[in-house]
């Protein structure tokens, strides 16, 4: 049966600041997607590490798909984390392989593989989302690094249906679906690119593939770009960072990179 999704009271309306890349949001959702990758007391050091020591969560995790869902009561906030690819784990690359696009609940079209990693556990996320919640207003974010990202875009889409999602922002996150379904979202999406980050330029284009949401870009310099970034920019970066550091696709991917990058950035912001 078909949940109708939560009213908005004409008394509490959307921040609008949401509708905007926030340096400090990206920095805070790069942490719990480092975060998610940790478990048990390892875990807990992390969220203390961000300033969330008090923060309450649950770790959701069936067969190889796994996620946190952090809240607090007291800031009326919730953050879904995400964890993405770990090599050991032969389930998730088998998740980032199935690259077939099959129907998503709304008609439109995504890769099999996250959207399978997806539906392991979703229905657990979205229940614990409404025993924190019970009918009052939440901020609700959504992130995740690498097959975390594109989880958290599939995650993010599903929820909006029934909840307000303020913004989901991704990191190293591949592409997750059909041109279509990237231009059916929304919640203001913001996907992170650490320069040459291999995993970013997957499935193809080629492939009917699309990214979600507005591009903000690590140079090799680590100089995060927000708005209107021209291609001599990218390409420039493209090729000194391989000249630059061997297997520079690979290391630009991992998340601890994007941390550290986004706690030190100095930003340049273009108006489209």
């Amino acid at each position: 049966m078909n949940e109708k999704p939560l009213v908005l009271t004409n008394e509490i309306k959307r921040d609008p600041k949401w509708d905007k890349f926030d340096s400090k949001l990206a920095t805070r959702l790069a942490g719990l997607s480092d975060a998610a990758y940790s478990s048990g007391k390892a875990f807990i050091h992390k969220l203390r590490a961000l300033g969330m020591a008090d923060w309450d969560y649950e770790f959701i995790s069936k067969d190889n798909a796994q996620c946190y869902v952090v809240w607090s009561k007291e800031e009326k906030e919730i953050y879904v984390a995400w964890r993405g690819t770990e090599p050991g784990e032969y389930k998730d690359v088998l998740a980032d392989l199935k690259i077939k696009k099959v129907l998503n609940f709304d008609g439109f079209k995504v890769h099999r593989g996250f959207k399978g990693y997806v539906d392991k556990i979703y229905d657990q996320v979205e229940a614990r989302v409404k025993r924190v919640i019970k009918g009052k207003w939440f901020k609700i974010f959504v992130t995740g690094h690498s097959l975390g990202g594109a989880s958290a875009l599939i995650c993010t889409n599903r929820m909006e249906s029934k909840f307000h999602v303020e913004a989901c922002y991704t990191y190293g996150a591949p592409r997750p679906g059909s041109w279509k379904y990237a231009y059916s979202f929304k919640t203001p999406v913001y996907r992170v690119r650490n320069n040459n980050d291999l995993v970013t330029k997957v499935p193809l284009m080629l492939l009917g593939y699309k990214h979600v949401g507005s591009l903000a870009y690590i140079d090799r310099h680590g100089v995060l770009r927000t708005g209107k970034i021209k291609f001599v920019t990218l390409l420039k970066n493209w090729v000194w960072g391989q000249v630059q550091r061997l297997g520079d696709g690979l290391r630009d991917h991992s998340i601890g990179e994007y941390h550290m990058h986004l706690k030190n950035a100095q930003r340049i912001h273009k108006e489209d």
